[in-house]
């Protein structure tokens, strides 16, 4: 049985609450999940699979049907955003056309919330949720051995299938994985050149993921308080020897949460130094969670640059969304960063259910005193299945579960909300601009800028970003 991972161009996306500018150029970032799926799976069954992804690769809709032709795939599994499921259902309608005993499975973040709805949907033949590595792997051994009768396929928790027209959803796998038993990454299955970021410090830039969950409560995030785990400090930096060892030298370590184990964190970063690894990373953290002693431990191992999710500068809204910071907890944060020599990234969110005008404002102030290196304010969306969401449609700020009609019944037209009772959709995006003009165009901000250019192609890659912001600002 060949397997065929693959990652479907980009046609009918849904807009993101990031200004229309900034949501392309930025570059593309390796699709892990999928290919930490693909590595169990060849572990196990001794199989090298195919992966095409599309967007990197610049494969068009029309070109991907000779290029799956080639590969003559018997399942094709796809990873999917509640952002990408439309393109999804397009690609496997195309595939299914081409090919009727085509077998289509889907899994990841909109699989997670919606398996039912998306099992239910045209074309699509499995679902698998949860941890998927080991539940995907688990489908394919047994369609290998012939157990495509319902008895044996209700025995894989984790897993949805289409039985006598109806749809069948198993238990979910609630075992969850020890993250050092995972294989790296399947990378040798892409070209690793073909990922790239506008921002990145070295030549060639990819991810690293050493956790998963998070124990905060962020009433925006769809992983709130979820089991939190690590890999141990060994495992991450044997496979950071190996990306090295491929020429990868700019690393950004998904999901906020790596600066929670403190001990962890402290030692891998000694690792890091011992061994004598070269490179660039950044890493994504919360404010609340970082020391002068880490932060220096960072800057020696080779961080350059630390993303943190700040949203709002005002005390009320930080409550609202149950940050469990502060602003004085902000700045200091933000302060001993500039201190260690490492640069930030401030996330910053307006449009909070019941913020005015004056308090968007407020944010872009207090994100221009936090000294970032950038800044990205994007529109509060409630997204599905979040603890903001179900709150604001408790408030009635949201008349309806509109999410949950969109993963019945998908359609192109789909516009997302950002459901603010005060300000149009059209309102709120003209304050996003100026929020970033505000920022962007201070003169403060272009000295500091100037004053930190280290090369020419760090002023074309920071000259590109401008130009995108301004660009938004004039309408261009």
């Amino acid at each position: 049985m060949n397997v065929l991972f693959l990652v479907p161009p980009e046609t009918i996306s849904l807009e993101s609450s990031v200004p229309k500018a900034l949501e392309g150029g930025k570059g593309y970032y390796p699709k892990l999940g999928l290919m930490y799926v693909a590595a169990w799976y060849e572990r196990a069954l001794g199989k090298r699979p195919g992966f095409i992804d599309c967007p990197p690769e610049g494969v068009s809709q029309s070109e991907l049907l000779g290029k799956v032709r080639a590969q003559k795939p018997d399942v094709v599994a796809m990873s999917i955003m509640t952002f990408n499921l439309l393109d999804a259902l397009e690609t496997a309608k195309v595939l299914k056309q081409e090919n009727p005993d085509l077998k289509i499975c889907l899994g990841g973040p909109h699989v997670n919330l919606y398996p039912k709805e998306t099992l239910n949907l045209p074309d699509v033949d499995f679902v698998v949720f949860g941890e998927g590595e080991r539940i995907f792997t688990k489908l394919m051994q047994t369609l290998e051995e012939g157990g495509v009768e319902a008895t044996a396929l209700s025995s894989v928790n984790g897993l949805g299938f289409i039985r006598d027209g109806e749809a069948v959803v198993n238990p979910a796998d609630t075992d969850l994985l020890d993250l050092d038993e995972l294989p790296f990454p399947a990378r040798h299955l892409v070209d690793v050149t073909r990922y790239q970021h506008i921002i990145k410090e070295g030549r060639q830039f990819f991810t690293i993921q050493a956790t998963r969950g998070c124990p905060a409560a962020c009433t925006f995030c769809d992983i709130r308080k979820t089991k939190f785990r690590e890999r141990s400090a060994e495992n991450v930096v044997a496979e950071l020897e190996q990306l090295v060892e491929l020429g990868l030298d700019d690393l950004y370590s998904v999901y906020d949460t790596i600066t929670i184990n403190k001990k962890f964190l402290l030692k891998l970063c000694e690792l890091i130094v011992e061994r004598g690894l070269k490179f660039h990373f950044k890493i994504s953290a919360r404010v609340d969670t970082v020391t002068p002693e880490l932060l220096k431990a960072l800057k020696s191992a080779g961080c350059y640059r630390i993303h943190y999710g700040i949203e709002s500068g005002t005390e009320r809204h930080l409550d609202y969304l149950e940050k469990g910071q502060g602003l004085e907890k902000i700045e200091r944060a933000c302060k001993w960063t500039r201190e260690a020599g490492i640069g930030f990234f401030a996330y910053m969110m307006i449009g909070i259910p019941h913020e005015t005008k004056q308090e968007m404002l407020a944010t872009v102030d207090f994100a221009k005193r936090l000294k970032p290196d950038y800044a990205q304010f994007s529109i509060c969306t409630p997204y599905p299945k979040t603890e903001l969401y179900f709150r604001m449609l408790d408030e009635g700020i949201v008349p309806d579960d509109y999410w949950q009609s969109f993963a019945e019944n998908p359609s192109p037209d789909f516009k997302i909300r950002f459901w603010n009772k005060d300000f149009s959709e059209a309102e709120l995006r003209k304050l996003q601009d100026e929020c970033h003009a505000r920022f962007y165009r201070s003169p403060a901000y272009l000295m500091k800028q100037i004053t930190k250019l280290k090369s020419w192609s760090d002023f074309t890659a920071k000259a590109r970003m401008g130009t995108k912001i301004l660009a938004q600002r004039m309408g261009i």
